[in-house]
């Protein structure tokens, strides 16, 4: 992720304008799969019960347990679709209240594609798909992943040349309605296998969001699990403000100072990274020599199915930085800042 931040600077003759990047980091969005063709009598063998973790605590998934996966190919415009709807959510708490899929396979086959559509669990005789979820921290960043388990237990036959995800995310108003983005494919490949009909198909596909910060942790879509956990939107359960020091306030979280929340954002793509831009902009009164910022977010995850006392956990994260005008003598008046997320695909 790389925050930059653009500061309107005015001297005591004339006025200028100067962009000043402060920070910059990656977020890194990674995709890898394997497939998995067992005999039927063999069905139990492959599954395991398998820990995840969220935060300090842990949970059991059932779900082949895999040793090495594949690489595949994010689809940049498809994942920027889905962070696009998700961020308008967050910030207008608006948007589709109807449920929509959580997640599909497509396959695509000699005689025409085989569609595994989300079911919640695994079972015999069916097709479907399963999502979990698992985020910890990772040296001080957060690392956020989701694992979806296609499969087919059906006679079903057939050989296969190109497997897509498709995902959608999802967003929890304490005490309102849920909100859905649209179901868009996030991650393909080339992949070339047969099932027969005695045998099973599973296909884990491990999509992960790493190197997060945690006061941007809320810029990361909550994709729809198996668990029902999802983000509430800021003003309703989340939060995330930006402060600027005058030199004559709290400059803490929850002072007094300066501030100004987020109302607007840009998502573009550019090569294989996908661009996110969200601007603040506060007056500053009298003016300062330089200009102290402080981040302060929370992100409040919640139960999609439970209107009474629904929160599971949150994050808080603070970030602090001092900008000096870019000449001698310059006085801070307006800040106008824009923090750019980079979501950096491989």
């Amino acid at each position: 992720m790389i925050g930059s931040w653009c500061t309107t600077v005015r001297r005591r003759v004339d006025d200028m304008q100067q962009k000043l990047v402060i920070r910059k980091e990656l977020v890194k969005v990674k995709g890898n799969y394997k497939v998995i063709i067992v005999k039927k009598e063999d069905f139990f063998k492959v599954l395991k019960l398998v820990k995840l973790r969220i935060l300090n605590k842990e949970y059991e998934a059932l779900m082949p347990s895999i040793d090495s996966f594949e690489k595949n190919t994010i689809d940049v415009n498809g994942l920027s679709v889905v962070i696009s709807q998700y961020m308008s959510v967050m910030i207008s708490n608006s948007g589709n209240a109807s449920s929509t899929t959580p997640a599909q396979m497509v396959l695509t086959t000699s005689n025409g594609t085989v569609t595994l559509t989300y079911t919640g669990g695994v079972n015999t005789n069916t097709q479907g798909v399963s999502v979990y979820w698992q985020i910890f921290e990772d040296n001080g960043n957060f690392t956020v992943q989701y694992y979806y388990v296609g499969y087919d237990t059906t006679d079903n036959s057939y050989t296969t040349s190109q497997i897509e995800l498709y995902a959608s995310a999802e967003a929890v108003n304490q005490g309102g309605p849920n909100f859905f983005t649209n179901i868009v494919r996030i991650a393909y490949t080339n992949a070339s296998f047969t099932k027969t009909s005695d045998s099973y198909l599973f296909i884990v596909w491990l999509i992960q969001f790493q190197n997060v910060p945690s006061y941007a942790i809320p810029f990361i879509p909550t994709l729809q699990v198996n668990i029902g956990v999802s983000l509430a939107p800021f003003g309703h359960g989340s939060s995330y403000t930006v402060y600027f020091n005058n030199n004559n306030c709290n400059f803490t979280c929850g002072g007094n100072c300066p501030s100004g929340g987020l109302t607007g954002f840009i998502v573009y793509t550019q090569g294989n990274s996908i661009m996110l831009e969200v601007p603040v902009m506060v007056g500053l009164g009298g003016g300062v020599s330089t200009a102290e910022i402080l981040i302060c977010s929370t992100a409040t995850y919640v139960y999609a199915c439970i209107t009474n006392n629904p929160t599971v956990f949150t994050i808080s994260g603070q970030f602090t930085t001092t900008l000096s005008p870019p000449v001698s003598g310059g006085t801070f008046y307006l800040a106008l800042a824009t923090i750019t997320i980079i979501f950096q695909t491989s």
